[in-house]
């Protein structure tokens, strides 16, 4: 994929691995700080020419905790209990179903392949990220 497209599309990600593996490196303290990072740059991503029609569902392991706020077109939902892995498939293959453009997007290569069982397109993060921040640079030129 050479760029992310404009067209209305879900995506779906696994919030705890994209955040822990990239702002990481930006000196969070905690995985509570470096989840608002997170949220921050979503925002702001969300908010690209490219990238307005869609929408983003971030899950997040474990219980409720303040985020931070992105925009409208970003939400953010806890798996509590249950395996975020599981929230993202579950919702990834309604969607496709439905007719819904979804992507799931996470690095996680056992989630990467449980989604492809089930049809539904994947995102490394890493792909997205680098896709996502090109389209940041786009806007400010």
């Amino acid at each position: 994929m050479k760029r992310l497209s404009t067209k209305p599309t879900v995506y779906l990600i696994d919030g705890s691995n994209f955040s822990m593996r990239f702002w990481e490196k930006a000196g969070g303290t905690s995985a509570d700080e470096l989840e608002r990072e997170f949220i921050r740059w979503l925002g702001d991503i969300a908010r690209t020419e490219t990238l307005r029609a869609s929408c983003f569902r971030v899950v997040f392991d474990g219980p409720y905790r303040k985020a931070g706020s992105a925009g409208p077109s970003v939400t953010i939902y806890y798996s509590d209990s249950e395996p975020a892995d599981d929230m993202l498939v579950e919702r990834g293959y309604f969607m496709q179903n439905e007719g819904i453009r979804a992507i799931i997007v996470t690095s996680d290569n056992g989630l990467r392949d449980r989604a492809a069982a089930e049809g539904v397109h994947t995102l490394t993060c890493e792909s997205f990220q680098h896709l996502a921040e090109a389209e940041l640079r786009k806007e400010t030129r």
